[in-house]
């Protein structure tokens, strides 16, 4: 019998490079905003802190569409327990595609993302832990005693903050 080198590669999930993405995006502008004491930074900070906070298991999955037949879509699967944040991941997301100094613009060319009501539910279990904020509160309201104590909410306060494009 002989000996194998076995190698693992490591596989990551979509939203797993999501998070990446996202991290690596507002680490980088937070960096360069404290490097220029610019004003908006207290906002980037928060967001920075948002991603950080929910983790990758906090970031949504897609399944590919096509609309009108003729262009690919993603459709961003809900999750029913995660507060609505639609609105400042994308503000997140949008910074990536304007700013080429965090990512070349080589590779797979970003997508049209279609959230709405009546796409599909993600099969991913809720994240443990978060602060209470960052959950949804009526799914929360919906929980047996048994099912929110099994969710150990962090006793961490986590401040809502109003992020505006301009």
């Amino acid at each position: 019998m002989y000996a194998r080198n076995i190698h693992t590669i490591p596989i990551l999930m979509p939203y797993h490079q999501k998070y990446l993405r996202r991290v690596t995006v507002l680490d980088h502008l937070v960096k360069q905003m404290s490097d220029e004491n610019r004003e908006d930074l207290p906002a980037w900070q928060w967001l920075q802190l948002l991603v950080k906070t929910l983790g990758e298991g906090g970031m949504s999955s897609e399944e590919s569409d096509v609309e009108n037949q003729i262009e690919t879509v993603l459709r961003v699967k809900n999750m029913v327990w995660r507060h609505a944040i639609e609105r400042e991941l994308d503000i997140v997301d949008h910074q990536r595609l304007m700013d080429d100094d965090i990512f070349a613009p080589q590779g797979s060319k970003p997508m049209k993302r279609i959230r709405a009501a009546g796409n599909p539910t993600t099969s991913r279990a809720q994240v443990d832990e978060l602060p209470k904020a960052l959950y949804n509160a009526e799914w929360l309201a919906g929980l047996t005693k048994h099912q929110a104590e099994k969710l150990s909410i962090s006793t961490e306060k986590f401040k809502w903050m109003k992020v505006a494009v301009v």
